[in-house]
């Protein structure tokens, strides 16, 4: 085949010359149509050969190999047609240039194609030698396994010794098939060892085959046996580097024989090798580093191999492309980069303290390492990863979009729309590409049908969004509708992504434990390896252990996208991220300490080094086996109780074998058990050492349990009788009962158990008293477990007093849990009694006293010792998510998911009772005692009724009123859950807010009853809302005395004292209207004084409330948005549920809920917000009032038709909606609320530690309440926040955060108390203090922590701005002398600055100007802004006596802006985009005010909310301005804006006054008159005039810094491209000196040679001549001389020719076989090599590429080839001819 090869191309060459001539002389081609046909004969003729060479494929069932030698075949025959039909064409038309080409393009392929040909040949030798070596190794393994005396030992030796007969034929055959005289040698070798060996393992086998107790015939034939195998690892090894590679392998599919576990391994070690290399260089090592960059180029070639052998050999298309990718980018830094190292390092040792040299190196090390980390992870099958990485761009972009349609761009819209199905369809393919690639036909099938459907719903999705995009520009009216629309269909289609990835994701906990357990395995193995010095083992090992900590890396990610158990999900988290950061090093580090330990395995600090990595990869392994300990042990569990259920079954059937093998099963399950407890007890022995120690000693109990287990089994089975079933139902019983335990130690915290284990003994014991009171009597078995759980309490609650550090707490729970300790005693001595005596009425009321006391004493352990209001607050929500679970499997129909949900659910609300009878006990508050203890009441009695509702939907899962009673029942249950924890959490200002309904409602009963003229209605509702009025005064003052607010003081005192005067104007109006019954008038006197007092009743609210108004709002939309969707449900069902709703509709909560949602929004801080919040509002207070006055004027006290109810569902539904458009209006990014959050406890532990040192108790109690619920809320937003985060770092570190503030609030509690019972006690002040401290670090961390945002000051920026226009605010007021303004500025900047020392002490210290940036804030926030604040409070506490408190006001306050400026110039590098941002802001906000203004009636609601915003701006305005003023280098620009900006200023006290005259008219009843509203426009229009000269600026500097950004990008391209050419003509100079080097190394071997007409004379004479050919070769090749490199290439190929002769005559005079064939063997490998030089000369000739630089790889490695053969020869005559001498 080589032989009609190297005829062919000289064939084709010449044809292609001809043309390459007849196009440079302008003439005719000559007619090369005889030679074409000679051409097609000899192919047909290879092309039969090698068809039926393709057929020996069939022989290794590769059929896939076969075909591709066919393929190869019918191109060649392809090519061949294109060359037969230009050269017919030629001949009639010789100057036909399309026949031109076409024949160029025939002969390019004909010698391509012929190339891989004759690879594929080749591979066919070297996989059958593979073969039949892997044959002869099974065959020893069988052989040296078998036992002594074996018949068919002699059998096994005979099939051994064929195989290697076998082998050794093969090999000899392929010696004569390959040139490379090294690898000739290293098979010649291998065989005659091989030949060796194998009768020495036969004859020591034979010996032990006689004698079993010949341990010394064992032991050699076993060390031959191993010699034997690394002989044919040799004989592999030696194949697979014979396979012929004149080009590319890797660009032919199949000829590679390596696999991604060697690209793997290539990748470790260039890692290895450039660490390697710069320790060399900085050691000034030459010789090293010349070794290790050599190893890098070699690595990197290798996975440039491999990858295209992979992308080759892989039939899915998106594998493929990022496979070549890959490959692509890192040929380009092999030729790029690679290339010039040489010069690089040379450089570098000759100058190692070329620092600016090193660097680059280093840089340049960094990109290779990233290419060939890239080859690596584009060899990764594709995965749900994969599909995870392609679902977050589905999403990023469906933000977008819907960012697109919040703001209206429809430019934008336009280009992102689009994406969306690209986008969408990259996950598809994704998920086709893993179907294809299961093996499994259920989840492919499953898959493939996902697919499908996700396929068909999303372009249908994509395609109605791409019609909405399009009317919601034209349909400006119908913006809303559609609007809401689309958002509901980007909510679809982002579903449909992440059912596809749940789809995907496949893994289970189990197959986590099944990888940790063969990573161990392999663990252990690799040790021993390397101590034995099994090389092969030891890599077989590695790739295990990295194979499968991948394998667990993966599984980890699938389980943490699914998983809804929050705990595993975080551990997960934090066990990935792990992972990814430390995994790879891990790794390499394992691979390194491996080779350094296998070299040397005696050397302890080797062996140290390697135990080391490997501790590292078993402490992950174990990681990753911890974090879903909890699922295993669940799992696990339930495989347990199946079995032990099994086990009595198969016992009692006297099925004798299924017994013993469920047995095992429950054996193994028992250790399984206990073996991931105690894993899991590791991860937990950090934070509670108690409880890691009481997971082991209860897992070494469960594992004691199964020797018992098996004994009673074994009794059973010999005898099974009364007595032995009773010993095994009592070990099953403690097996149960043990696991139980440890599962609760291991899934709960001490305190989580101590709170479980109450609320069941709660339960318990009210069970036994309900029967009690029914007249039943106790039992001895319900007493019996009842002691057994409080013992077990009683125990658990000892052990934990012990861990706590707190003595008071310490002693609580001790006293509580030994007065629990003395009432079991005297329970069951009273139980006992009764039981005896079961008449006796005194034994049985004592057992009713004495459970009454126990109950107590059951709940004081709790209450006293734990925050059972936090708990209910954590609790509610996990109850809520369970509802909603047990509603999901309602809805999916899944019975088995219904009964385990409702088990979940049944326990958990049990819990929730309990908790709520604690908190129900320590309250005070008769009337909220009342409510608490109803709502328990009712939330019992749903509980009660959960249970049959449940099963009758189980019994009947079709039956539609089943489904509607159970789905009616959670929804009340919903509510109930939340009304419990209301109550039971309420703070005074949200008791205030249950009054203000209350009242609300009776004064709307007030209205209904004058409408009706129910004169006892109305005197009912009136006393009873006046009752309420007075109660909320009362707690209002009483919340008033307990603040240090002096501003919200004085605001409660006011609205209550305005509020008490209300009531009696309301009063009077009901007297008068009673006494008027018919006037009109009148009722609307008492309408309108109702709603004055639901407004102040809310002002006061919200005056009152020290919680954050946004949240606020939020909480009371969705209040209102509740109810309202809970009628339009009853109203969509008809009949006698829609009317029982409408009667219960309180539309008097309803209107006092707007009223409370507008007070509240008087409190945002945000004028920009407050102002789409007030819209927000409006639109929701016009769909309510309709709604109202439909159900209370349209239907009234009658009976709702079908058609009311309809119109009043769509009412309901357009309330509903604008309710949600309220709460979005007040949902600020997740980092904004969580610092308004973390600014309100700062505030709450500043008055926790204030009463505390003062020694106020009932302050220090209530403030620790406050603490508790908020932050329950808090956690509640960090776990929101850490699902939203993308970083991984970040989301770890919030679900870190979350976990440790719960925790936070018991401590505080107990220093809080210990500071005021000790209040001369240093140690607990100091001990407050940092707790305090540690909390606001927590939450400052957590703020950083919730943004997306890669700019960590961002919202420092925003807090900034806020600063400018708070004290801006500030001093205006304290300039007008209005003392509320002052107090409610003070209050915004006390907020201020709280922000900035959370933001302050938060911000990262990474660079100069962040450290520079972080104690400007602390400055401003520690001194300057305290400094105004202090004397700010004395001009409000003291106005007669502040004129210096004025001044320093004044004074600091410059300071603060001057100091404001110079951080945001550092922060902000471009203030001029946001001047200019502003500066349309500001246009717009001042359009709408003068329109406004210019209204017939003026809103002056509106013109407030105008004018707040305007002021803001001006504010961020003169702030940004001096900003700039900083950053500009323009002398003219910078005083301009230092003068605009004070201008700009100076106009905010003007725009507050102008404003406070509008509003104070229209306050007062008086008319707006024109003067007003002139001067409030001419203000407005010189504030857009001065705007406008500082937009103008900005706009002046950004066109500058962008003219000079381009200045310095095009001379950065300019340099970057003469780099790049000067590189190329480096390159391409030290390629050409690369060949020339090689012609030069022939020349300077024979220079001195005797060139006489001896044969050896001749040899160097024609060696000679071949160095000149080669240096003509040289000079054509660089001059992309075509014509040249096919006749330097032929000449050299006859030169080469008559050299190869001249070696046969010389090499017969040799006497020395082997000397003799090392000389044919050189001379045959340089004309092997003249023929690849003639290959590439056609291709290159054959190709439109003028490029001189294609195909210099090739030419250089052929040139170092020939010239390395040509003097291989010369020198091999030479030692010949010396021994002849």
């Amino acid at each position: 085949m080589e032989q009609l090869l190297e005829a062919i191309s000289d064939a084709v060459s010449s044809m292609v010359l001809y043309s390459v001539e007849a196009d440079e002389s302008n003439a005719a081609i000559p007619n090369i149509l005889p030679g074409a046909q000679g051409v097609k004969s000899t192919v047909d003729y290879l092309v039969d050969l090698a068809s039926k060479s393709a057929a020996l494929w069939d022989n290794f069932n590769q059929p896939d190999m076969k075909v591709k030698m066919i393929d190869t075949c019918d191109k060649i025959k392809e090519s061949t047609g294109f060359l037969l039909e230009s050269a017919t064409i030629l001949s009639n038309m010789p100057f036909n240039k399309p026949a031109k080409k076409i024949l160029l393009k025939g002969a390019k392929g004909i010698m391509e194609h012929m190339v891989v040909l004759l690879q594929q040949a080749d591979l066919y030798e070297v996989t059958r030698l593979i073969r039949y070596c892997r044959r002869c190794e099974s065959k020893l393994k069988i052989f040296i396994g078998l036992d002594p005396g074996e018949t068919f030992f002699a059998t096994a030796a005979q099939d051994f010794v064929t195989s290697t007969v076998e082998v050794g034929k093969i090999v000899t055959k392929r010696i004569g098939e390959i040139d490379d005289y090294a690898l000739k040698k290293r098979f010649e070798e291998a065989n005659s060892s091989l030949k060796v060996e194998v009768p020495v393992v036969l004859q020591h086998f034979a010996y032990y085959q006689r004698d079993a107790n010949d341990r010394h015939s064992f032991d050699q034939g076993h060390i031959v046996a191993k010699t034997i195998f690394s002989i044919i690892d040799e004989i592999i090894t030696v194949a697979r580097l014979s396979a012929k590679s004149p080009f590319d392998l890797s660009m032919i599919q199949g000829l590679d024989l390596r696999d991604d576990d060697d690209l793997k391994d290539a990748n470790i070690l260039i890692s290895q090798e450039k660490s390697r290399l710069l320790s060399a260089i900085e050691a000034g090592d030459g010789k090293e580093a010349s070794r290790a960059l050599k190893a890098i180029k070699k690595g990197l070639t290798d996975q440039i191999v491999i990858s295209k052998a992979l992308a080759k050999s892989t039939d899915n298309p998106i594998e493929k492309k990022r496979l070549e990718d890959a490959a692509r980018k890192a040929e380009y830094i092999l030729d790029g980069i690679v290339a010039q190292f040489g010069q690089a390092v040379e450089e570098l040792l000759a100058r190692p303290d070329n620092s600016i040299l090193f660097n680059r190196l280093k840089a340049n090390l960094d990109s290779i390492m990233e290419a060939s980390d890239q080859m690596v992870t584009s060899s990764a099958r594709l995965s749900s990863n994969d599909v995870s990485e392609a679902t977050k761009n589905l999403e990023e972009l469906i933000e977008r979009v819907r960012g697109n349609i919040a703001k209206s761009e429809f430019e934008k819209l336009a280009t992102n729309i689009p994406l969306l199905q690209p986008t969408f369809n990259d996950i598809l393919d994704i998920v086709d590409g893993i179907a294809m690639g299961t093996e499994d036909a259920t989840i492919k099938q499953t898959l493939e049908f996902a697919s499908k459907e996700a396929r068909s719903r999303g372009t249908e999705i994509i395609g109605r969004l791409e019609q909405l995009s399009k009317q919601l520009e034209k349909n400006p009216n119908n913006k809303r509708e559609i609007e809401l629309e689309m958002n509901q269909l980007l909510t679809q289609l982002n579903q449909i992504g992440r059912d596809l990835l749940k789809a995907v994701s496949l893994g289970t906990s189990n197959q986590i434990y099944e990888t940790h357990k063969s990573i161990e395995e392999n663990l252990a193995k690799l040790r021993q390896a390397v101590i034995s010095n099994d090389q092969k083992e030891v890599t077989t090992a590695l790739r295990a252990i990295r194979k499968g900590m991948n394998d667990q890396l993966n599984i980890a990610k699938s389980i943490e996208r699914i998983t809804e158990d929050q705990q595993m999900k975080d551990a997960l988290q934090a066990a990935i991220l792990k992972a990814d950061e430390e995994l790879n090093d891990l790794i390499k580090n394992l691979y390194t300490s491996s080779q350094e330990a296998i070299e040397d395995s005696s050397n302890p600090k080797a062996m140290a080094k390697l135990d080391e990595a490997i501790r590292g990869i078993d402490e992950m392994n174990q990681t990753f086996l911890g974090a879903v300990s909890r699922d295993i042990m669940t799992e696990n569990t339930r495989q347990m109780e199946l079995k032990l259920a099994q086990l009595v079954h198969s016992l009692k059937s006297g099925d004798q074998q299924l017994t013993v093998q469920v047995l095992k099963g429950v054996i193994e399950d028992i250790k399984k058990q206990g073996l991931v407890a105690e894993l899991a007890s590791n991860s937990i022995k950090e934070t509670d050492e108690h409880r890691a120690n009481r997971i082991k000693e209860r897992a070494v109990d469960l594992t004691n349990t199964g020797p018992n287990l098996v004994k009673s089994v074994k009794a059973n089975l010999i005898e099974m009788n009364p007595d032995n079933l009773s010993a095994l139902v009592q070990n099953i019983g403690q097996i149960r009962e043990t696991n139980k335990d440890l599962n609760n130690a291991v899934f709960m915290t001490t305190e989580e158990e101590l709170l479980e284990n109450s609320a069941k003994i709660d339960q318990e014991m009210r069970r036994i008293q309900t029967a009690l009171a029914n007249g039943k009597p106790i039992t001895e078995q319900e007493i019996n477990s009842l002691m057994k759980k409080m013992n077990n309490q009683i125990r658990l609650a000892h052990q934990h007093a012990q861990s706590m550090k707190d003595p008071n707490s310490k002693k609580i729970l001790l006293d509580t849990t030994e007065n629990l300790n003395k009432l079991v005693s005297l329970l069951v001595d009273a139980c006992k009694q009764s039981i005896e005596n079961p008449s006796d009425e005194k034994a049985k009321q004592k057992v009713k006293d004495l459970l009454n006391e126990a109950m107590k004493a059951n709940l004081d352990l709790i209450g006293n010792s734990f925050s059972t209001a936090e708990e209910l607050v954590y609790g509610t929500p996990n109850l809520l998510k369970l509802i909603s679970k047990l509603e999901e499997a309602i809805a999916n129909g899944d019975l088995d998911e219904i009964k385990r949900c409702f088990k979940e659910l049944n326990e958990e609300l049990s819990k929730q009772l309990f908790l709520a009878r604690i908190a129900e006990a320590s309250i005070t508050d008769p009337e909220r005692k009342k409510q608490l203890l109803e709502a328990i009441a009712d939330l019992e009695r749903l509980q009660t009724d959960l249970y049959p509702s449940v099963m009758e939907f189980i019994s009947n899962p079709n039956s539609k009123e089943a489904r509607e009673n159970l789905q009616q029942l959670l929804r009340k249950l919903k509510n109930d859950v939340e009304r419990v924890s209301s109550i039971s959490s309420t703070s005074p200002s949200e008791h205030l807010e249950s009054k203000s309904y209350a009242v609300a409602n009776e004064l709307n009963k007030v209205e209904r009853g004058l409408q009706s003229n129910n004169q006892a209605e109305v005197n009912d509702g009136a006393n009873k809302a006046m009752a309420g009025i007075k109660q909320q005064i009362q707690l209002s003052k009483h919340i008033a005395e307990h603040t240090d607010n002096i501003a919200q003081k004085r605001e409660i005192i006011d609205l209550s004292d305005r509020l008490e005067k209300q009531a009696l104007v309301l009063q009077q109006a009901i007297k008068e209207s009673l006494a008027n019954p018919s006037s009109t008038a009148h009722k609307e006197k008492v309408y309108q004084a109702s709603c004055a007092t639901r407004t102040l009743m809310a002002q006061l609210i919200a005056a009152s409330s020290s919680k954050v108004p946004e949240e606020q709002i939020i909480s009371t939309a969705q209040s209102i948005k509740r109810d309202l969707d809970n009628l339009s449900i009853a109203l969509a069902k008809g009949g006698k549920d829609a009317e029982k709703a409408i009667k219960e509709f309180k539309s008097g909560e309803t209107k006092q809920k707007i009223e409370l949602l507008k007070a509240y929004a008087s409190k945002v801080q945000n004028p920009h917000q407050k102002k789409q919040i007030n819209q927000a509002i409006a639109q929701l207070e016009e769909n309510v009032k309709k709604s109202i006055d439909f159900v209370e004027k349209t239907i009234g006290d009658k009976s709702s038709t079908v058609e009311q109810q309809k119109k009043l569902k769509e009412l309901i539904d357009n309330s509903s909606v604008s309710a949600n458009q309220v709460i979005s209006a007040s949902t600020s990014s997740n980092e904004d609320r969580l610092l308004s959050k973390a600014v309100k406890i700062n505030e709450t532990l500043d008055r926790i530690s204030k009463s505390a040192v003062g020694g106020n108790k009932a302050d220090v109690d209530s403030n620790i309440k406050e603490l508790r619920e908020e932050l329950g809320d808090t956690i509640q937003l960090i776990k929101q926040a850490s699902e939203n985060v993308k970083d991984p770092h970040k989301k770890v570190a919030l679900n870190e955060i979350a976990e440790k503030l719960k925790q936070v609030s018991q401590p505080i509690s107990n220093a809080a108390n210990n500071t005021v019972s000790k209040p001369s006690d240093n140690a607990s002040k100091t001990e407050l203090n940092n707790l305090i401290n540690q909390t606001k670090e927590l939450l400052g961390k957590a703020v950083v922590n919730a943004t997306n945002n890669e700019n960590p000051t961002q919202q420092l920026d925003q807090v900034l701005y806020k600063a400018s226009n708070d004290i801006n605010r500030l001093n205006n007021a304290i300039e007008s002398g209005d003392q509320k303004s002052i107090g409610d500025s003070l209050t915004n900047l006390k907020d201020t600055e709280n922000r900035l020392k959370i933001l302050g002490n938060s911000l990262p210290s990474n660079s100069v100007e962040s450290e520079k940036v972080k104690k400007s804030i602390q400055e401003i926030s520690n001194h300057v802004l305290p400094t105004i604040i202090n004397n700010a409070t004395v001009v409000l506490t003291q106005p007669k006596d502040s004129n210096n408190s004025k001044s320093v006001v004044n004074k600091e306050s410059k300071k603060a802006l001057s100091d404001l400026s110079n951080v945001i110039s550092i922060t902000n590098k471009s203030p001029e985009e946001k001047i200019i941002a502003n500066g349309t802001v500001l246009h717009r906000d001042t359009d709408q005010l003068n329109t406004s203004t210019k209204q017939s009636k003026i809103d002056p609601t509106q013109v407030q909310n105008n004018v707040d915003t305007i002021y803001k701006t001006v504010a961020e305005q003169t702030l940004l301005a001096r900003a700039l003023a900083n950053q500009t280098s323009n002398a003219s620009r910078k005083q301009g804006l230092q003068d605009k900006s004070d201008q700009l200023e100076k106009l905010l006290p003007e725009l507050e006054k102008a404003n406070r005259d509008i509003q104070s008219a229209a306050t007062n009843g008086k008319p707006i008159d024109k003067q007003m509203v002139d001067k409030l426009d001419k203000i407005t229009n010189d504030i857009k005039s001065i705007n406008q000269s500082i937009v103008s600026e900005a706009i002046n500097e950004k066109l500058e810094k962008e003219h000079k950004e381009r200045e310095i990008l095009e001379a950065a391209y300019r340099e970057e491209q003469e780099r790049l050419r000067r590189e190329k003509e480096e390159r391409e100079k030290a390629q050409q000196d690369e060949v020339l080097a090689a012609a030069q190394k022939i020349a300077e071997r024979t220079k001195d040679l005797n060139k006489d007409q001896t044969p050896e004379g001749k040899l160097y004479s024609t060696a000679q001549g071949i160095a000149g050919i080669m240096r003509d070769l040289s000079i054509a090749a660089t001059s992309n001389d075509k014509k040249g490199m096919i006749t330097c290439s032929k000449l050299l190929a006859e030169q080469v020719a008559i050299y190869l002769q001249q070696a046969k005559e010389t090499a017969s005079k040799c006497t020395d076989p082997k000397l003799k064939e090392q000389i044919i063997t050189a001379a045959q490998a340089a004309k092997n090599f003249t023929v690849q030089l003639k290959i590439i000369a056609a291709v290159k000739a054959a190709s439109d590429d003028d490029d001189a630089s294609s195909n210099k790889q090739q030419l250089v490695k052929c040139a170092k080839g020939l010239a390395k053969a040509v003097v291989g020869t010369i020198n091999a005559v030479e030692i010949g001819q010396i021994r002849v001498k």
